[in-house]
């Protein structure tokens, strides 16, 4: 009622009914019919102007009833027909127009969308009682930590007990099936004992969705623990609800008000110390804190297996002049003093061995990212003896620890082959051990020179002080002599 007024306003002001239908961009028609019935209102000719009540009856013009009674006959008999034989949407829009019908193919569509929601049965769940020591859960979750200054993403695997609720964490660089399978084995370790069952989602490492199988490797693995394994329904997150709301409770728990750490490691121990504090809360829905309810599900667990699963695997890699060895674009040092041109690398998630087959020659921790180096400078010793002028600017020795450095620079910059002499005592003892020594040696006023060095590390300083009194635990009785004379006396 309120634009029929400002229609007769414009109107009284402008004159014109164009005018006022480009006012109110509206049809000139519109504005001359309402006009035309206000007018007639005023004259007594009408009792109102909009009716309260009116409907709009519009025929349909292309869509018929007899359209929409032969799609949803095309649908029906979809219903009998196998999944991948069905007719789609553009199937079912070409057999309606090649019948003689005009309807677009989003009219066809708008009527199938219809049809089905219609014909949808309501989904039920069904609610499940958890039994103890039966079924744990798996699945990922992501997490970004600001290491070392550097917002990085990092993986968090979960596993959860359901009738507990005890809750199991790790963080890692990848999210492949060796960190499945690792995060499971540190989960049994830590709870003492094997669920009958572990469910997981949409999990590549673990199942085939394509193929429909588990995976061959993975099936390896369960059967030396002896658990058996099911997997959710494609998309359909909610039949392993319990560990879906764990990822979040426990990043939100672990992360939220501290996501800055020196190094990854110890953005792991706080993570298992958050852990520890959430195992100890009371839990929505459980008698017992999931600390103690764990000992509960302990009592129907599988026993862990006696032999430790080896989670690696290997690859050949050959040894470059530089005496590296290239992985997921990371190097890695090898001795100089070994011949062969190609190693074996038995590649751990925390760490790799590099192993001529049988035995280790030398172990690195495992680097992330692309482009990083892991060099032992005692990889090259034997060479830097034959080349003393290479130590100054390599590579390796920048990885030293800054002492050892500063060390070079102030008394070894001009006889590195000295040097070289006090990097072999690394060899026999360690490098947390020569820092030690040069530490207590610059405290005391002394030059750390190989001598004195090798003194220290070597000498016994804390020698054994015999007591002063021998006590003799054993007791023996003060001999009769009388008996060994009556012997002698009758062998005479």
């Amino acid at each position: 009622m309120a634009d029929v007024q400002r229609m007769a306003t414009l109107y009284h002001l402008y004159g014109s009914y164009s005018q006022v239908a480009r006012e109110l961009h509206i049809s000139r028609n519109t504005v001359k019919k309402y006009l035309r019935q206000l007018s007639e209102v005023r004259d007594g000719i009408r009792t109102e102007i909009l009716p309260e009540s009116r409907t709009i009856h519009q025929p349909r013009r292309i869509v018929t009833d007899d359209i929409i009674d032969q799609i949803h006959t095309l649908l029906e008999s979809n219903e009998d027909r196998p999944r991948k034989q069905r007719m789609n949407g553009r199937q079912i829009h070409h057999h309606i127009v090649q019948s003689g019908h005009q309807i677009s193919y989003t009219t066809t569509k708008r009527i199938i969308q219809d049809w089905k929601h219609d014909q949808k049965s309501r989904e039920v769940f069904i609610l499940q009682s958890p039994e103890p020591g039966y079924r744990a859960e798996f699945d990922w979750g992501e997490v970004t930590l600001n290491i070392q200054g550097v917002w990085t993403r990092v993986y968090l695997a979960v596993m959860v007990l359901t009738d507990s609720l005890y809750r199991f964490a790790r963080i890692y660089r990848k999210e492949s099936q060796q960190e499945v399978i690792d995060c499971h084995i540190q989960f049994f370790n830590e709870i003492c004992g094997l669920p009958e069952i572990v469910f997981y989602d949409n999990l590549l490492a673990v199942f085939d969705y394509h193929r429909k199988i588990f995976q061959n490797s993975f099936i390896r693995f369960a059967v030396h623990y002896g658990f058996s394994y099911d997997v959710c329904n494609i998309r359909s997150p909610h039949e392993k609800g319990t560990d879906e709301e764990s990822v979040g409770y426990i990043r939100s728990q672990a992360f939220s008000e501290r996501n800055s750490f020196e190094s990854f490691t110890e953005a792991q121990d706080w993570l298992i110390e958050s852990l520890h504090h959430i195992n100890q809360k009371q839990v929505y829905r459980r008698e017992l804190p999931p600390k103690e309810g764990l000992v509960r599900e302990q009592e129907k667990m599988k026993p862990l297996p006696t032999l430790e699963y080896s989670n690696y695997f290997t690859r050949s890699a050959k040894i470059s002049k530089y005496s590296l060895v290239v992985f997921e674009g990371n190097y890695y040092s090898v001795p100089d003093t070994f011949r062969p041109r190609s190693i074996t690398l038995k590649i751990f998630v925390d760490r790799i061995d590099l192993t001529d087959g049988i035995a280790i020659i030398a172990s690195h921790q495992r680097l992330y990212g692309k482009g990083n180096y892991s060099l032992d400078i005692t990889h090259y010793l034997k060479t830097f003896e034959k080349k003393p002028g290479a130590l100054r600017h390599s590579k390796v020795l920048g990885q030293l620890h800054e002492k050892v450095q500063n060390l070079y620079k102030d008394y070894y910059l001009d006889s590195p082959l000295e040097f070289i002499e006090i990097l072999k005592l690394i060899q026999t003892t360690s490098a947390e051990g020569l820092i030690y020594a040069i530490d207590h040696l610059a405290e005391n006023g002394i030059v750390p020179g190989y001598d004195t060095l090798r003194l220290f590390l070597f000498q016994n300083l804390n020698p054994m002080i015999e007591p002063l009194e021998i006590v003799d635990p054993v007791i023996v009785a003060e001999p009769d002599l009388t008996i060994y004379d009556h012997i002698m006396r009758c062998e005479a």
